[in-house]
């Protein structure tokens, strides 16, 4: 056992993992939010983003735990198809929802306008997947806290649990102005919380039916990617450089319907302990022999 083990550590990973993951992001993001928008602060932004798996990592280091086991389950592919649907296919189907909702509250939508070609939306989702939610994220999130917290406090407690930690964790990225988040208005900023908590229960429940990271980066992925094949009418969210909040606002109340609906249904029919059908991942399946 590392000499470096402390009590904390020894006899509340979790929080040990939470304390690490913001520790590393923040510090490293931190001059992004001094600096105007910039290939520089980028680099900082998306270097910092892998506190999670970095903090993972280490506290199963230091307990002696064993960091290959963990490691492991990034690259667990053999789920059966039905997973792989899901992780590609429920986002895409979440973003026809939610492009019908729109159009039924008469938002800004027009369906008339064109896709993205395939090569960008298969380039924005390789950058997700490792840039911006999918590795640099869930190893952590998902990986390391969901497996330990399902124990203590049953699947969907501890999604929520990880939901509010997650959504604190990205305070940086709404003070960098290079960062998307900065630009959010107030309705926008609200609904994205109500967004990450109902985003962390379907990412639990497709971790803890599968116990792959792998699965989980790919539905995370996806979620972020998908967004972009919503046709809305940019001319009509941006008026003369201001920005139009009740559109904004029509947006993000049908996007959070939406997978709030979604959430739900998965509660409702899987049940909230275990958010799964048969057993779960905890602590022992993700390395931690020694919890």
């Amino acid at each position: 056992m590392p000499s470096l083990r402390h009590s904390l550590i020894d006899k509340h990973p979790v929080a040990a993992f939470f304390i690490g993951a913001y520790t590393y992001t923040w510090i490293i993001s931190a001059p992004a939010v001094f600096m105007e928008p910039s290939w520089t602060a980028a680099i900082l932004i998306y270097i910092g983003s892998f506190g999670p798996p970095v903090s993972a990592a280490v506290v199963t280091w230091l307990r002696g735990d064993d960091v290959r086991e963990w490691a492991s389950q990034i690259t667990k592919w053999r789920v059966g198809l039905k997973w792989w649907f899901v992780a590609f296919g429920l986002p895409l189907v979440a973003a026809a929802l939610i492009s019908i909702g729109i159009f039924v509250v008469r938002g800004p939508i027009d369906f008339g306008r064109a896709l993205p070609s395939p090569m960008l939306f298969a380039g924005l989702f390789l950058f997700t997947l490792v840039l911006s939610g999918g590795l640099n994220e869930e190893p952590g999130w998902r990986g390391f806290a969901q497996a330990r917290l399902n124990e203590r406090y049953g699947a969907f407690s501890a999604s929520l649990i990880i939901g509010v930690v997650w959504a604190g964790w990205h305070l940086p990225y709404f003070l960098a102005p290079v960062t998307p988040h900065s630009s959010f208005p107030l309705v926008n900023q609200v609904g994205w919380i109500g967004g990450i908590l109902t985003l962390s229960v379907i990412l639990a429940w497709a971790y803890n039916s599968t116990g792959s990271v792998l699965i989980v980066m790919v539905l995370h992925a996806m979620a972020n990617t998908a967004d972009v094949l919503i046709p809305l009418v940019p001319d009509e969210l941006l008026i003369d450089g201001v920005i139009n909040e009740r559109a904004v606002g029509t947006v993000t109340v049908v996007h959070l319907v939406v997978y709030a609906a979604i959430a739900l249904a998965i509660v409702a029919y899987y049940g909230r302990k275990s958010l799964a059908r048969g057993s779960i991942p905890g602590s022992s399946d993700v390395g931690g022999a020694n919890s």
